[in-house]
């Protein structure tokens, strides 16, 4: 299994989604991002799930949990996230 690794992107998105839904309800802002980091470490046991994403990297697949897509890629030895948005972003412009 690959261990996890983190970009500095997809820590800020996990950052400003938990200030998102904070504003509103903040111990469901804690336990979505504890859902998100769950996905991402089932990603790291079975990196070959998900959708193909030719169009934003080589290698780069993305899973879904929620209206949140989470993207990521194998490299070197770790699994990568490399971004975690809402579904209805506009993903190319990112």
């Amino acid at each position: 299994m690959p261990r996890l690794r983190y970009s500095a992107e997809s820590k800020e998105d996990l950052k400003q989604i938990a200030r998102y839904i904070a504003r509103d309800k903040p111990v469901a802002a804690r336990q979505w991002v504890q859902k998100l980091r769950e996905k991402c470490r089932l990603v790291a046991k079975h990196p070959d799930v998900g959708d193909t994403r030719p169009e934003f990297g080589d290698g780069i697949r993305s899973t879904y949990i929620g209206s949140y897509v989470i993207f990521f890629r194998q490299v070197e030895g770790f699994l990568e996230i490399v971004r975690v948005i809402r579904g209805e972003v506009d993903a190319p412009q990112i």
